[in-house]
């Protein structure tokens, strides 16, 4: 018991600090090309927010236990709007500028909806339905594009300003710092640091599943999940404190977004998934209904105190039923 805790602990040190120095890596080249595309931003943040998902979904694929991969795809999306804007909201209310809402909060919304509606047409997700989750991102890039077009040159500065910010909180967890000056090589390291720290964490996953008898999607669910999205919630914390509303809802929704097509269309298509009966009867109508809650009071345009008590309530009824289903 001691060997898994100590080496999930390591594997996670390890995702959070490759993620870390990957997005150092990007923002660095980011900075020397000059990039301020508010689109090419907008993607690359979403993007570097899913990896530590994105590494453990796969590794878990490999090892021939997706329903990890496919638990701690789910669970991080529940843990993005009930956990992390839960919290972010509780302590300083997050006001939401329009084009949030109907930029990315209506395509998330939507793409949750299509996720839940190929996982309960015939309780699989198949490789064909994997490509189709791949291919839903093109809509959604065309739409962050279309979006920037329309914005004003102050917004679309302010929106540039926003995500070199963004690029900047990503992942700072004080883990320690070490200089290095080429971007590629940090890159490099970043990958190599992420890639072992999924293999030690994806590990410990199935050890704890088969010490405790419990399922792998549940424990996907809820250490596979909030795990590797202590980055998002240190970053969210810090964007709300220093007064970034904008970022702390936006990161969340793009991140679902990735997560949602192209983490579980991955999982897909190199495995396909069978929906068990707690999947079909719990877990999908819990991200249908915690996403529908969020986006009642992202479309308010506010998420006040009590909003974030009413997300922050929706995570742990959604963590206590899990359990009661699976137990």
């Amino acid at each position: 018991m001691f060997f898994e805790v100590l080496s999930a602990a390591i594997g996670l040190g390890l995702i959070l600090k490759g993620s870390e120095w990957i997005t150092d890596a990007v923002s660095t080249v980011a900075r020397r090309l000059r990039t301020t595309n508010v689109a090419v931003g907008l993607l690359l943040v979403s993007l570097l927010l899913s990896l530590p998902e994105l590494a453990v979904a796969v590794a878990s694929v490999f090892k021939g236990h997706a329903g990890i991969g496919l638990g701690s795809s789910i669970g991080s999306v529940i843990v993005n709007l009930g956990l992390i804007i839960g919290i972010a909201a509780f302590l300083r209310p997050l006001r939401v500028p329009r084009h949030v809402v109907t930029r990315d909060g209506v395509f998330m919304l939507v793409a949750t909806l299509i996720v839940a509606t190929v996982a309960l047409g015939d309780l699989t997700v198949t490789r064909s339905d994997g490509i189709i989750l791949l291919l839903l991102l093109v809509p959604y890039v065309v739409n962050v594009y279309a979006q920037e077009k329309q914005l004003a040159a102050r917004e679309q500065y302010q929106e540039a300003a926003s995500i070199s910010k963004s690029l900047e909180l990503t992942g700072k967890l004080g883990l320690g710092q070490l200089q290095i000056r080429s971007g590629a090589l940090i890159l490099a390291v970043g990958g190599l640091m992420l890639i072992a720290g999924a293999e030690l964490f994806t590990n410990s996953l199935i050890s704890f599943a088969s010490l405790f008898n419990i399922s792998d999607l549940f424990i996907g669910l809820t250490i596979g999940a909030l795990g590797p999205s202590i980055p998002n919630l240190a970053a969210a914390l810090q964007a709300s404190r220093r007064g970034f509303d904008e970022l702390v809802v936006s990161e969340a929704i793009g991140s679902n977004i990735f997560t949602l097509l192209v983490t579980v269309g991955i999982i897909a298509l190199l495995q396909p998934i069978t929906i068990d009966a707690a999947t079909a009867s719990v877990t999908t109508p819990a991200i249908i209904g915690i996403t529908i809650v969020f986006f009642y009071f992202l479309f308010k345009g506010e998420f006040n105190r009590k909003a974030g008590v009413i997300l922050l309530v929706s995570y742990l009824v959604v963590l206590a039923a899990e359990f009661l289903a699976r137990s």
